[in-house]
């Protein structure tokens, strides 16, 4: 079982581990070492996707059609702040005051998805830390990163990686060689 704050040691050898399993895989799946890069990324204490997308939107000219970066700020901090709970697009306009057909168009040309899609992609990655951090049922995963239900968070996931909840943390946990044989349960169910 997992602790939720990695050592030092702990860390660095899953750092090391996500590495080599990104080069097993960087010839014939582009995907799964790109997953692999990332989490490796994220387990080195890389910035926020806040912080990145604060790069990315200019400071001191706004573009037309997007959202002023502290109106991309505002709407990701509302987004990190519920993401454990149900909340619509309005919800996200409203706290920067625009409407909800506005936000959504100035969103979308701002971060490249919609919102809810968004919503969606953060509850995935929350769940992707929790899963590595803890031994959590997926049925409590799933209710801690704002998902309905388990099968609302298998939807999802599957949608975004490709594998099920369940299937991504046994090849994540377990290292390599493990994942090759979750796709191939995959392709039998």
């Amino acid at each position: 079982m997992r602790s939720e704050s990695f050592s030092a040691g702990d860390s660095r050898s899953e750092v090391w581990t996500l590495l080599r399993r990104a080069m097993m895989h960087l010839n014939n799946d582009q995907a799964e070492a790109s997953r692999c890069l990332r989490d490796a990324h994220r387990l080195l204490g890389a910035e926020s996707e806040t912080a990145s997308l604060d790069r990315a939107v200019p400071k001191a000219r706004i573009e037309p059609g997007c959202l002023a970066a502290w109106q991309v700020r505002r709407a990701l901090e509302f987004i990190e702040q519920n993401l454990t709970h149900s909340f619509e697009t309005d919800e996200i306009a409203a706290a920067i005051g625009l409407s909800k057909s506005h936000f959504s168009r100035a969103f979308k040309s701002t971060v490249g998805s919609s919102p809810m899609a968004y919503v969606a992609a953060r509850r995935v990655e929350r769940a992707k830390h929790m899963m590595l951090a803890s031994a959590e049922r997926l049925a409590d995963v799933a209710l801690e990163c704002g998902f309905s239900d388990q099968s609302h968070l298998n939807r999802q996931f599957r949608r975004a990686v490709g594998l099920t909840p369940g299937q991504w943390r046994r090849s994540s946990i377990a290292g390599p060689g493990r994942l090759d044989s979750a796709i191939n349960l995959a392709r039998v169910s």
